[in-house]
C-alpha cells in the first residue's frame, strides 16, 4: 500500500513525506478513504452547499410533504457518505421535531 500512498501524493502534487504540518497524513486508511469516496462519486454529484440548501425540503419530502425537484435520490447518494451533511440533516430534525412540541 505504500506504493499507492507515494502515487497518490504524486499526483495530488504532495512531498513523499508530509511532516508535521497541522494536516493529517496522507497515510494508508486515509488513501483507502479516499479510493473509496472516488469509486461511489458520480457524474451528478451535489456538492455539500447544494446539499444544505435544500435539506429543508428533503425532510418535507421524506415526510411525503414535499418534492425536492427530483433531487432527493441526489441528496440521499450524498448523505450516504457525508458525514457533515448527516450531522446537519440531524440537527434540522431534531429542531423541526422541537418546534412541533410547542
Amino acid at each position: 500500500m505504500a506504493h499507492l500512498t507515494d502515487k497518490i501524493r504524486t499526483l495530488l502534487g504532495e512531498p513523499a513525506y508530509a511532516g508535521p504540518l497541522g494536516e493529517a497524513p496522507l497515510d494508508d486508511p486515509a488513501c483507502e478513504r479516499l479510493l473509496r469516496l472516488l469509486s461511489i462519486t458520480r457524474d451528478d454529484e451535489l456538492s455539500c452547499e447544494a446539499v444544505f440548501n435544500c435539506l429543508d425540503e428533503y425532510v418535507d419530502c421524506l415526510e411525503g410533504r414535499g418534492d425536492t425537484a427530483g433531487r432527493d435520490l441526489l441528496v440521499a447518494h450524498h448523505l450516504s457518505f457525508c458525514a457533515d451533511c448527516r450531522d446537519e440533516l440531524v440537527a434540522l430534525i431534531h429542531a423541526l421535531e422541537s418546534a412541533a412540541d410547542y
